[in-house]
Parts: C-alpha cells; sequence; structure tokens
C-alpha cells in the first residue's frame, strides 16, 4: 500500500524552513497547534499569519480540512496542514464559538491542556474531576456534532476515560505514549496514558500517536532508535495496529519564553513543572532532530518485522481512517 506519513502534533515555530524539512522526510500530512491559551481573537490572527503562509509557500503546503484533502495534497507534491487547538481556551466558554472555527478549518480540539477548565480536568491536576457533568458534555456533543475529532493528549486519566465514554464518535491521544511502557507519570510530567485509557479508546475504534519527545521516553534523551521502535512493537502488539500512530509533538524555533506560555499561560506566575532556563528549551533523540528522520525509522521499523501494510497504518493509514469517520460526518 502507498504510505501517507502523518505526524498528528507538531508545534514547531512555522516557516518555509520547517516546510522544506516536511518535504524532505516526505510528511504528507502535520496536525499544527494553532491554539494553547489564546483567546478567540488572538486566534483568529493565528490563523491569519497561517493564510499568508499558505499563499508565500504554496509550492510546498496547503490547508486540509478532510481526509481527501490530504490524500489531493499529497498527490499534488506538497504536504498538507491541519488546524488544531491544545486547549478549548478559544472558545471563551462559547459554545457557538465551536461551528465558527469548524468553519476557519480546526479540525482537531484538545479538551484541556495540563490543567482544570471549565470542561475538563488536565494531567497536572491532583484532584482529578473529570469531564465536567454540564459544560463538559455539551462541548464533547458539539465538537462530535460538527465534525472536530476530540484529543486527550494533555488530559487527566478520569477526563480520558469520561470522554471516551460521553463520545458518541472514536477519540484520539494525538501525542502520548503508554504508561505502562515508559514508567512513572509523575516523573514524565502526568503525560502518559494507561492501559485503561488506551484500552478503552482503542474498543471504541480510536488512536493513539506516539511521539519521540524526551520528557515521554523510558530513557529520556538517551533512547534509542531501537527502543523507540520497541515501543512502536509493544504498543501494536498490546493495542492492535489499526490503532496506534505517530504524533512526534516535535517544536523547535522558540525561546524559553514559549515555553513559560505553555506551561503557565497568563493563570500562573511560575509552572508546576519546573522551567530550568539555563537548560536548553527543547532536546530531541539523536535519530529525531526534525521531521527529516522519518524514512530512518521506517527502516527501523522494517528490520524489527513491520510489514509494508503495517507501516502503512502506522506512519498514517489510522490516522486516516479516523479523519474519514470523523470530519465527514454530516453536519447537524
Amino acid at each position: 500500500m502507498s504510505t501517507i506519513v502523518v505526524d498528528c502534533l507538531e508545534y514547531s515555530n512555522p516557516s518555509r524552513e520547517r516546510f522544506v524539512e516536511w518535504r524532505e522526510g516526505g510528511v504528507g500530512c502535520v496536525h499544527v497547534t494553532v491554539a494553547v491559551w489564546e483567546t478567540a481573537r488572538e486566534t483568529l490572527s493565528v490563523l491569519g499569519r497561517w493564510n499568508d503562509l499558505f499563499a508565500e509557500n504554496g509550492d510546498l503546503v496547503a490547508l486540509a480540512t478532510s481526509a481527501q484533502d490530504i490524500r489531493d495534497i499529497v498527490a499534488s507534491g506538497r504536504t498538507a496542514v491541519m488546524f488544531g487547538f491544545q486547549n478549548t481556551a478559544p472558545f471563551e466558554d462559547d459554545i457557538r464559538l465551536v461551528r465558527v472555527f469548524h468553519d476557519l478549518g480546526v479540525r482537531i480540539v484538545q479538551l484541556t491542556y495540563n490543567t482544570q477548565n471549565s470542561i475538563a480536568a488536565g494531567c497536572w491536576e491532583d484532584d482529578d474531576a473529570g469531564l465536567s457533568t454540564h459544560v463538559g458534555r455539551q462541548f464533547v456533543r458539539e465538537l462530535n456534532e460538527v465534525g472536530m475529532l476530540i484529543d486527550l493528549s494533555h488530559c487527566s486519566e478520569r477526563t480520558c476515560l469520561d470522554t471516551i465514554a460521553e463520545s458518541s464518535v472514536p477519540v484520539a491521544v494525538t501525542h502520548a505514549n503508554p504508561l505502562e511502557f515508559v514508567g512513572s507519570a509523575v516523573e514524565l510530567g502526568r503525560r502518559p496514558k494507561s492501559s485503561e485509557v488506551l484500552e478503552q479508546l482503542t474498543a471504541r475504534g480510536g488512536v493513539v500517536g506516539l511521539s519521540p519527545y524526551v520528557r515521554m521516553l523510558k530513557n529520556g534523551i538517551r533512547t534509542t532508535e531501537q527502543e523507540f521502535v520497541d515501543m512502536i512493537s509493544w504498543t501494536v502488539d498490546r493495542f492492535g495496529v489499526e490503532h496506534v500512530a505517530m504524533g512526534t509533538d516535535f517544536y523547535t524555533g522558540y525561546g524559553v519564553e514559549a515555553v513559560k506560555w505553555w506551561r503557565m499561560g497568563r493563570w500562573g506566575r511560575e509552572s508546576p513543572v519546573p522551567i530550568d532556563e539555563s537548560a536548553p528549551v527543547v532536546e530531541w533523540p539523536a535519530w529525531f532532530q526534525s521531521p527529516t528522520a522519518f524514512p530512518t525509522l521506517m527502516d527501523s521499523m522494517r528490520r524489527a518485522g513491520f510489514t509494508d501494510h503495517d507501516l502503512g497504518l502506522v506512519m498514517g493509514g489510522n490516522w486516516l481512517r479516523l479523519f474519514d469517520e470523523i470530519f465527514d460526518r454530516p453536519s447537524a
């Protein structure tokens, strides 16, 4: 089968240099973050910047709002870009803005970014309240109805389980690794997902995107490419090849101020996860310094026994199947 590589989460500072890396790595589609703590108005400006980037780099990238768009853009020799939120902050607790942002091209929405909001609890919360009975459930229904994929990557355990049960369609973890494989959730910022969450998510047709981000790897920066492939193999064996994919969480091009924004937005003066300002903003394993590493990663997977069919699913086919199911639902 023809493989379309889909990286279901990147947050690099967008530029032509980044787009060239996608082409060199054979990446067919990238889900990009356009908002975390941004208000609705601030998010509109981010989308405006992306429109400029599409106009200036139309030979390399184009906006996709459906799985068929991705296939068509890849066939044209370009990389498809899909818009997503890593928080519901841009909705400003106004449920009507869900459809507004859908009309503007946003297709993937994470319910909460680490902390509690009116919709749900994030993974940093000690008191895990889960999905809000009133607000959260209504937003889940709205996201289902307009055709946006719900992302649980930074959500708490109970939020994940509540949302999987509440959603009428499959949901996703776009970028997180299995807790049972990588180890302590506390040491790793509580980001890895429990086997219970992944079992429930995949049983209902969802997909988990695995990441080489060092804070979610068993051996951190020392993790080898083979150890990452071992994690892919373990996850496939445990949850099924039809439910495992890639979401690298790759980011570059930012200074420490951006990290402070992601970790505490406007709501805090310090981050619950300490920020070492003397350290590099981000480090990546030696074998994954940019998305140009996808071809060598795929070669390592082949040597580990992955068939071309399996590679087609894990590298993009599973995301495309889920996108077909979620984005092409009849509008309410």
